[in-house]
């Protein structure tokens, strides 16, 4: 009796297999670990970046063509912003205070890891006057900004609904409606009932009305062939609000001449 337990005693216990785990449970162990490593190395890497002084933007690369904008005004202003790192950079305020500068059209800014901005300045490109306090850039967009160095270079536009890109094309076409004599039109602009003006540059202003604008034009066109040719700087104004013909104020009534006129006055 006494051996049969002792030789019941030595009999060895089951141990634990590696052989015997099945593959897709070692595959999810291994995943999990991995995720335990990648989620401690995330919550670490967080923690270094909640402190701005570690991985501060140490270069800020300002690109464009910057004809209108100063290079250290845009800095100061980017300055304010990027005493930080990249992960903690208010990406937004930062936009919206460039975008504060009347000559900057767009903003663009890129990270470049680790401690990199890059800021796109798109600058805003004038071709006309808006009135007498604003600019329109090539796509008829108007914005604020003073540029006295163009005045008497750009045309002035305007219309009192800032209907800038409609402007622009009204004003090309005039101008290819003109095509050939040599005028050059210094304003076109149009009133609150949309009657067209506009204003020859050192000539007389001319009023086109609020229809037939086409034929009026083409009708001061023969008119200025036949009788103003090396006449246009004594006349004050011309009006083409007229049926047919049109009619001129002379800034001195030269002698033997006459009005241009024909019709009724309209709108």
């Amino acid at each position: 009796m006494v051996q049969r337990r002792r030789q019941a005693a030595k009999r060895p216990r089951p141990g634990f297999d590696l052989a015997k785990i099945s593959p897709s449970v070692m595959k999810l162990a291994v995943v999990f670990a991995l995720v335990m490593v990648f989620l401690g190395g995330g919550l670490g890497l967080r923690a270094m970046l909640n402190n701005p002084e570690n991985w501060r933007i140490s270069q800020v690369d300002v690109q464009g063509e910057l004809k209108f904008i100063k290079d250290a005004d845009l800095r100061s202003i980017i300055e304010k912003y990027t005493q930080t790192n990249l992960y903690l950079l208010d990406v937004d305020a930062l936009d919206a205070a460039i975008k504060t500068q009347p000559w900057v059209r767009a903003v663009t800014l890129r990270k470049a890891w680790p401690s990199q901005l890059v800021v796109e300045v798109e600058e805003q490109r004038p071709v006309a006057f808006w009135g007498k306090e604003r600019l329109m850039n090539q796509y008829g967009e108007l914005f604020a900004a003073e540029l006295p160095s163009m005045q008497g270079v750009f045309p002035t536009l305007y219309s009192p609904e800032d209907r800038g890109r409609e402007m622009g094309e009204r004003f090309i076409q005039v101008r290819d409606w003109l095509k050939g004599l040599p005028l050059e039109i210094s304003e076109l602009t149009e009133d609150e009932r949309g009657s067209w003006r506009m204003k020859i540059k050192k000539g007389p202003e001319v009023l086109i009305g609020t229809e037939d604008q086409e034929r009026r034009v083409e009708r001061f066109r023969v008119g200025f062939l036949q009788e103003l040719v090396g006449k246009l700087a004594n006349v004050r104004r011309v009006d083409l609000r007229y049926t047919n013909g049109f009619a001129v104020e002379w800034k001195q009534s030269p002698v033997g001449s006459v009005d241009v006129t024909g019709g009724s006055r309209r709108s």
